[in-house]
């Protein structure tokens, strides 16, 4: 009678055990894909080198750095971008600023575009419209 009960008991936890770790695999699974395709965005990098003058001062230059910052909303997300010279586009950053609760003015202003020159007048831009 009791040795019964113990084997359901049993195999109840061993059924629970391998359901946790089957759902424990999927939700890895999943997070590790997501991770994957933000990867790119993410490891963009700007080079720094330091070159030498004629009178032996250091003075940074940059290579790869992009020349401005273009912040626009495309399918109701606002997304910045890196602009070359050329005028081509590469996505940079995905906000989380929430674009249908912005103001009409500011919704115009992202649906129009906005360009910033340097890393820094982004930040200062962005903090004012993210929560």
């Amino acid at each position: 009678m009791f040795r019964n009960t113990r084997k359901k008991q049993l195999r109840n936890r061993v059924i629970a055990a391998a359901l946790g770790v089957t759902v424990m695999t999927f939700g890895i699974w999943l997070n590790y894909k997501d991770q994957a395709e933000e990867t790119p965005v993410e490891n963009t990098v700007k080079e720094i080198k330091i070159t030498e003058t004629e009178d032996n001062k250091e003075e940074p230059s940059t290579i790869n750095a992009p020349e401005s910052y273009l912040i626009k909303e495309i399918d109701g997300v606002v997304k910045v971008f890196l602009c070359d010279e050329n005028g081509n586009e590469e996505l940079y950053l995905i906000t989380s600023i929430p674009f249908e609760l912005l103001s009409e003015s500011d919704q115009k202003l992202f649906i129009d575009g906005v360009r910033l020159d340097t890393e820094e007048d982004l930040g200062r831009f962005l903090e004012n419209f993210d929560s």
